[in-house]
C-alpha cells in the first residue's frame, strides 16, 4: 500500500514540475503584454495633453469669436438705426420748397464761410485737419468737474463757446452736452446742437457726429445751419466708410437746398466727387 502511495505522490509531482514552466511562461507573457501596453499609454500621454492644450486654444477662441460677433451685431443694429433716422430726417420736416423760398434762413445756407464773421466755427475748422480720427485735442486745462453751467441759457452758452474758443474740445464737447440736457427748447439750443456735432467731428468721432447732426436736421429743419447739417452728415458718414450713405445725404442737400452758399455747394460737390456719387 506504501508502494502505491508514493508511486501516485511521484506522479502527481511529475506533473506538476511538468506544467510549471507552461505557467511561467505564461504569466512572463501576460507581463510582458502589461508591460508593453503601459508603455503604449505612456508613449501617447503627450499626444493626450497636447490634444487637451489645443481643445482648451480652440474653446477660448470660440469665446473671442462669439464676442466679436456680439459686438458686430451691436454695431449693426447702431448702424440700422442711424440708417433709419436718417431716412426719417431726409423725408420728413418742412418740404423743400419751404425750406429754401428765397428769404428764408436756410436759403442762404447758414454760416459757412469758416474764415470770417463766426470765430467758433473758425476755430473748429482752424483745428479740424488736426487731430487724427479717433482722437481728441488735449485740454487745455480743467476737468469734467469744472463743467458748471450758469444759470442763465445765453450765459451757459457763451460758457460752453468759451471751451471752444481755447482748443478745449473734451471741456466744449461737455459743456455742450450738459446745455442741451438743461436747455433743450432754448433759442440757441440749434446753435448748440451744430456745433456739438461740429465738435464730435473736429475729434474723429464721426458715429457721434452722424448722430447730432441727424438730431439737427430733425428738430431744426429751418435752421441756419441746415445745410451745412446735411454737408457735414454727409462728411461724417464718408468718413465712416458708409459712401452710399454720404451720396444719399449729398444729394438730398443739393435738391432741398439749391440755393446754399456757394461755400456749401461747392464743398458738396468736391466730396461728392472724392467718394465718386453718382
Amino acid at each position: 500500500m506504501r508502494h502505491v502511495i508514493r508511486a501516485v505522490l511521484f506522479s502527481g509531482a511529475l506533473a506538476i514540475a511538468a506544467a510549471a514552466p507552461a505557467a511561467a511562461a505564461s504569466t512572463k507573457d501576460r507581463v510582458e503584454a502589461l508591460e508593453k501596453a503601459v508603455a503604449d499609454l505612456q508613449a501617447r500621454a503627450p499626444a493626450a495633453a497636447d490634444s487637451a492644450v489645443k481643445i482648451n486654444q480652440l474653446q477660448e477662441e470660440i469665446q473671442q469669436l462669439t464676442g466679436r460677433v456680439e459686438d458686430l451685431s451691436h454695431q449693426l443694429d447702431l448702424a440700422n438705426a442711424r440708417l433709419d433716422a436718417i431716412s426719417a430726417a431726409l423725408s420728413g420736416g418742412a418740404s423743400g420748397a419751404a425750406m429754401t423760398a428765397p428769404g428764408s434762413p436756410a436759403a442762404s445756407g447758414g454760416p459757412v464761410d469758416l474764415a470770417g464773421g463766426d470765430a467758433i466755427a473758425a476755430q473748429i475748422q482752424q483745428s479740424g485737419a488736426g487731430p487724427a480720427a479717433g482722437s481728441a485735442a488735449p485740454r487745455a486745462s480743467g476737468d469734467e468737474a469744472e463743467i458748471a453751467l450758469p444759470d442763465d441759457p445765453n450765459q451757459a452758452f457763451d460758457y460752453a463757446s468759451s471751451f471752444l474758443l481755447r482748443g478745449d474740445y473734451q471741456g466744449a464737447q461737455k459743456a455742450f452736452e450738459l446745455y442741451l440736457k438743461r436747455y433743450p427748447n432754448q433759442p440757441r439750443s440749434a446753435d448748440a446742437q451744430f456745433r456739438l456735432g461740429e465738435i464730435y467731428l473736429a475729434t474723429g468721432a464721426n458715429a457721434n457726429a452722424a448722430d447730432a447732426f441727424i438730431a439737427h436736421i430733425k428738430k431744426y429743419p429751418n435752421d441756419p445751419h441746415a445745410a451745412e447739417a446735411y454737408l457735414k452728415l454727409g462728411t461724417a458718414f464718408s468718413r465712416m466708410q458708409q459712401p452710399d450713405q454720404a451720396c444719399k445725404v449729398f444729394k438730398s442737400l443739393k435738391v432741398k437746398f439749391p440755393n446754399a452758399s456757394p461755400a456749401v455747394l461747392q464743398r458738396t460737390d468736391a466730396e461728392m466727387a472724392r467718394i465718386n456719387c453718382r
